[in-house]
């Protein structure tokens, strides 16, 4: 500054009480004297020398321009005037709709959510107000008509542009903004191409798609489990599909042995959410639908004992057989070993399956490797722990389990062998005939789990972990199917 020339009180001109203008003012006395403090508009003041003419501000020169340097040599701002573009006039032809938004009242919800604009603000404001991270909120001029921009949290999309306008005479600037803020509700763009709702008015096609009997029974099932879905599913983010069609995917995949891109397909989702869906619900089927298999009292199996069993062998608590399903080559010499089966000569899990004399499923074990003996299930699976004194475990020639069952007391119902005779005594063929008519009933609830096709293909090494909670789960909804034995 030039000598005697100082930011004393009492000096010439006072700051404007115009906001913009007093801005102005300010930064350029910091760009002078950077240690420069401002206390009000009233008692700060301005040496005259700082103003064109040096005279002090003028109506055609408001704005201070002439500063000292350190080197003696003087600053001078080019503009002493407010340009045009701190109040540009932007024609402007409203619709009805904005009509209806300026003249209709905000709520006080709607007021406190919102970022109301006035328009008759600079491009500068405009800009602050749009990009305001500090959380004020700037309220409309009272007394006057206002074009108000929302953005809301609730809104599912909102978008605000500001149009390119002419900032300086010698600079423009382009300022554009498209903000989106979309809220995911879990309702996928493109629907399924099957959902429950296609096939519920037919139980036949509930049926083939599902393994389950109707449709009744279908909603009766899901209801059970949809409460406890929807506590897992309320973390994390939103899910694609509605929880029953992925539980009508799951089934599905079940049912008929699809493979994952083409439940993808079908869904309208992708390879890796259809694993993950069909990985989640099978877990929490596993320990959900336990309930559908249970070992029955004997008092139970007294009261639904068919007729046909209750002649000859009323004692019978449970009828048991094994099964195999078949999987892939493992890559290991000794696990190949383990796993290939003799009897299907190829490389299987083995399991097996305990029916009441009524059809019911009363036992399934895990999957165990294709080469292990029927006896040495029986035995691992615990199966014989559960029968008492005095019940009877009709069996095939293969299971040799005397040794296990006889020592509790517990009635082997075997067909009779040939051993050193020539041929069956006419006894040994009417009772191997009666254990025959009886234990075929067995054989037909294997033929109903297999029509789960996912167990009829070959069980990729993938799915190992997984594949004795498949193989229970499949078995544990034929339980939901029409009785097996029907007593005349």
């Amino acid at each position: 500054m030039w000598e005697n020339c100082g930011w004393e009180e009492n000096i010439d001109a006072p700051f404007p009480a115009d906001v913009r203008a007093r801005k102005v003012w300010i930064q350029r006395c910091k760009n002078a004297r950077p240690n420069f403090l401002f206390v009000n508009y009233d008692q700060t003041r301005l040496c005259s020398r700082h103003f064109v003419g040096k005279s002090g501000p003028q109506k055609e020169n408001p704005l201070p321009c002439i500063f000292p340097r350190p080197d003696g040599e003087e600053k001078i701002y080019k503009l002493s005037v407010m340009t045009d573009c701190d109040n540009p006039e932007v024609p402007r032809v409203e619709s009805e709709f904005e009509s209806e938004l300026i003249e209709a009242p905000l709520s006080p919800v709607e007021a406190s959510a919102g970022i109301l604009m006035d328009f008759s603000d600079s491009v500068i404001d405009i800009s602050l107000k749009f990009h305001d991270y500090t959380g004020n909120t700037v309220t409309p001029l009272k007394g006057k008509r206002h074009h108000s921009v929302q953005i809301q949290p609730d809104m599912v999309m909102s978008s605000t542009q500001t149009e390119e306008v002419l900032i300086s005479n010698s600079r423009s600037c382009h300022t554009q903004t498209s903000d989106r803020v979309t809220s995911d509700v879990g309702v996928q763009v493109e629907m399924p191409t099957l959902t429950f709702e296609d096939i519920s008015n037919s139980d036949s096609k509930v049926l083939f798609f599902t393994g389950i009997p109707d449709a009744g029974t279908f909603k009766c099932l899901f209801n059970e489990l949809e409460k406890g879905m929807i506590k897992d599913n309320d973390s994390g983010r939103p899910k694609v599909l509605r929880l029953v069609d992925e539980f009508l995917l799951v089934l599905m995949r079940l049912r008929l042995g699809l493979l994952l891109e083409d439940l993808s397909y079908r869904f309208k989702i992708s390879k890796s959410t259809c694993s993950l869906i069909f990985n989640r619900w099978i877990e929490y089927l596993d320990v959900n639908l336990q309930c559908l298999v249970k070992w029955p009292s004997r008092k139970n199996i007294d009261d639904t004992m068919p007729e046909r069993f209750r002649k000859k062998y009323s004692h019978c608590r449970v009828i048991i057989d094994c099964t195999e399903i078949r999987t892939e080559t493992p890559h290991s010499l000794h696990n190949k070993s383990l796993v290939f089966s003799d009897y299907k000569s190829h490389m299987t899990y083995k399991s097996l399956i305990g029916i009441s004399p009524a059809g019911i499923v009363t036992f399934v074990s895990d999957l165990y490797a294709g080469s292990t003996s029927d006896k040495q299930i029986t035995k691992l699976s615990g199966l014989v722990d559960l029968c008492e004194e005095g019940d009877g475990i009709m069996v095939d020639k293969g299971f040799l389990i005397s040794d296990y069952t006889t020592p509790r007391g517990i009635d082997l119902i075997i067909p009779p062998f040939v051993r050193d005779k020539k041929q069956f005594l006419p006894h040994e063929v009417e009772l191997t005939r009666d254990i025959a008519n009886l234990r075929i009933h067995v054989e037909r609830e294997m033929e109903r789990i297999k029509n789960f096709r996912i167990l009829q293909a070959i069980i990729p090494i993938s799915m190992a972990s997984q594949s004795s909670k498949i193989w229970k789960l499949c078995v544990r909804l034929t339980n939901l199917l029409p009785p097996l034995v029907l007593d005349n």
